[in-house]
């Protein structure tokens, strides 16, 4: 049986090249390394017949430093013909890549994240590099509190530059070790910025994407959960996607634990060229 969902995560990344406060992915933690191409290939052919996403996020860390992001993108797409495919990135190592080859995967999305503001004329100047590759191009604007975006539409690629000024921190530090806030599951899950997006981390999958980085640096010290894997209680999972369980609580039940991703200070680049 495949479970239908809106969206799904997949970590292809662990290490980014930005450093940035409050991360989800726990990029301000060092996190090194990728996913291999060829267990990715495992992932999808496993997930693939359990899971029917409308969505794919590729994700990260920073997903443009895997060295086959190309190949990447088409065994996604090779195992989930139907799906739409969003790549997640904060834009700054569009520069190593031919802007062409963002035209042939089909229904890609490719969400750029601006999150210092003194650097988006970077950011703007490797998308402009994408869009004179193509004149056919709708654009939108929206704005709303916290959030503004630029949207181009192509028939072979969609360009979303977004600027997401505040994060709710996933964790909290004592003695430099993460812990859990032990909020209220119910208003920690009221305010999560992605309350229905399970992510699929090293072929197991979880209610979303803090959890595995989480669980992986904290070593079960002070956070216990299991992933899933495909021959497991995949339906429960699913079923509960969209719903505050217990390990909600390790999230903050309000919007003070917040940081402001504008902040020069909130967001280091390691490095400009990955």
């Amino acid at each position: 049986m495949r479970y239908q969902i809106k969206r799904l995560d997949l970590n292809v990344a662990y290490a980014c090249n930005l450093s940035c406060k409050g991360c989800i992915s726990l990029s301000d933690f060092d996190r090194r390394g990728i996913e291999s191409l060829s267990d990715i290939q495992v992932q999808c052919n496993n997930w693939s017949k359990v899971l029917d996403p409308t969505i794919i996020s590729i994700f990260g860390g920073e997903p443009l430093l895997h060295p086959r992001i190309g190949k990447v993108l088409e065994a996604i797409r090779k195992y989930w013909p139907n799906a739409k495919l969003r790549l997640i990135t904060n834009g700054y190592l569009l520069k190593k890549y031919d802007p062409e080859m963002w035209f042939r995967f089909g229904a890609l999305e490719m969400q750029v994240s601006v999150h210092r503001q003194d650097h988006e004329s970077i950011i703007t100047n490797e998308i402009k590099r994408i869009v004179k590759c193509r004149d056919d191009w709708d654009t939108k604007r929206t704005y709303n509190a916290g959030h503004r975006q630029l949207e181009l539409h192509n028939k072979d690629l969609s360009i979303y530059k977004s600027k997401f000024k505040t994060f709710v921190m996933p964790y909290r530090l004592e003695n430099g070790e993460l812990r859990p806030f032990k909020s209220n599951p119910k208003k920690a899950h009221s305010i999560c910025g992605s309350p229905d997006v399970p992510i699929l981390y090293k072929n197991k999958l979880y209610k979303c994407a803090p959890l595995p980085n989480i669980l992986e640096l904290d070593r079960g010290k002070h956070y216990k959960y299991e992933g899933t894997e495909a021959s497991g209680d995949v339906e429960t999972l699913v079923k509960n996607i969209n719903k505050p369980e217990s390990v909600c609580s390790m999230c903050p039940e309000n919007s003070s634990h917040s940081v402001d991703h504008f902040d020069k200070e909130n967001v280091r680049v390691k490095s400009l060229n990955g």
